[in-house]
């Protein structure tokens, strides 16, 4: 219980303003990218198989995030997600973005509600789903 999904991205020119640096918006975007990848490697249930053949959907519902350090075209950052808190309808998300010397670039807490696509209204998170993410879940706060 408790162990984090990792994995890297590699900063290109398409993340980044005129100063080489990573235009704070695109980050959203790789943290999309990042907990998509995590559905499917990590949970091993692909959000194409989610929504077009489940009729789940996984939109965003709340994302609180600090710029720690800018991050430059061409480095490589180390992703981490771990799983806060699962809801009724809902998983609460901690992501850090780490550069190679080991210091926080990124974190951000994100909110996710499962819903029914067809009537796009909050549906329980499925038990199958449930399962698969108690092995990010990390241990109860005291």
């Amino acid at each position: 219980m408790g162990q984090p999904y990792v994995s890297e991205v590699e900063i290109r020119f398409r993340h980044c303003d005129p100063a080489g640096i990573v235009f704070y918006p695109r980050y959203f975007e790789m943290i999309n990218d990042f907990i998509e990848a995590w559905f499917e490697t990590g949970l091993g249930l692909s959000f194409h198989t989610l929504h077009t053949e489940r009729g789940i959907g996984t939109p965003t519902a709340s994302v609180q995030c600090d710029f720690k350090l800018p991050s430059r075209w061409g480095e490589r950052l180390r992703q981490v997600l771990a799983l806060r808190h699962i809801g009724g309808s809902s998983l609460q998300l901690q992501v850090r973005f780490e550069g190679q010397d080991g210091q926080t670039r990124l974190s951000a807490q994100v909110t996710i509600v499962t819903v029914d696509l067809a009537r796009m209204r909050a549906i329980a998170l499925p038990d199958d789903l449930r399962a698969r993410m108690q092995a990010f879940l990390l241990p109860a706060q005291a």
